[in-house]
């Protein structure tokens, strides 16, 4: 049928070729020598049940696809299963009460108060974070990096807790941002550096030892103090609000019911 049709046919022309469950490979191959033979210019062969989904197939095909799987052998039951990665939640449960505290740091974008609870061990087992108003940017990125910190925590590993936090601090610390906050070694580069510092300290205190602040000299006879004091007092702080989308300051603020940012002149109005 198939050579008959295509005979006439310029662009050539395939009609599939239906096979029942029961066809070989070899009923297979004669299909396609004798298309061959007869010099067909294409055909397409399907074989019942080979595919999970078919534009159309019986009503007896379509029962046996939905029907419950067959019981394995006793053989292919003795096979050891491949475990899967994760049995249970990677995370450890957290009790319904732990104890902990709170530090506060300044930031380029407000104060920020950072709270780390402890678990069984005196082992660091969560962090939050809290910077500015519920539903500012600002909060949704403290909220973002607290719950990071916390999940690396209390992820289950054979590394200790304190060693993730320091690795943590020394991803953390040094970041910058816009602009910064304070001098020398109070200087507070963005809010994860702040939020750095916070846990560097966390984990010196822990050690025993308190951080400590080096003061450096640079030949001029205190001059290098006198001036920074001098800058500190005339720096005029810029509103804090929450993050510009358009210069990335944390200088947007509610003012008679419009959103302005006292940075870049950005308003929302």
């Amino acid at each position: 049928m198939q050579a008959a049709l295509q005979a006439f046919v310029d662009n050539s022309l395939s009609k599939t070729v239906n096979f029942s469950e029961t066809a070989t490979e070899e009923d297979v191959a004669k299909a396609y020598m004798l298309a061959w033979e007869l010099g067909c210019k294409g055909i397409t062969v399907y074989v019942t049940g080979s595919r999970e989904k078919v534009v159309l197939e019986t009503n007896a095909t379509a029962e046996k696809k939905d029907a419950p799987a067959v019981t394995a052998s006793p053989l292919s039951a003795s096979k050891p299963e491949i475990a899967p990665t994760f049995t249970a939640d990677p995370k450890r449960p957290r009790p319904r009460a732990l104890t902990g505290k709170t530090y506060k740091v300044e930031t380029p974008v407000g104060k920020a108060f950072i709270t780390i609870n402890e678990n069984g061990g005196e082992q660091p087992f969560e962090a939050f974070i809290n910077t500015a108003k519920a539903g500012s940017e600002t909060a949704a990125v403290s909220e973002a990096i607290g719950r990071l910190i916390s999940y690396i925590l209390r992820m289950t590993s054979p590394t200790k807790q304190t060693d993730r936090l320091r690795e943590i601090v020394r991803q953390l610390i040094g970041i910058g941002g816009g602009r910064s906050l304070g001098m020398g070694p109070n200087r507070v580069r963005s809010l994860p550096d702040g939020i750095g510092q916070v846990l560097d300290i966390y984990l010196r205190e822990k050690a025993g030892a308190l951080p400590v602040i080096e003061e450096k000299s640079n030949g001029n006879g205190g001059m290098g103090h006198k001036i920074e004091e001098e800058v500190e007092a005339n720096f005029q702080p810029m509103k804090i609000g929450d993050l510009c989308p358009e210069c990335g300051e944390a200088a947007v603020v509610n003012e008679e019911g419009c959103r302005k940012c006292y940075a870049c002149g950005y308003s929302e109005c």
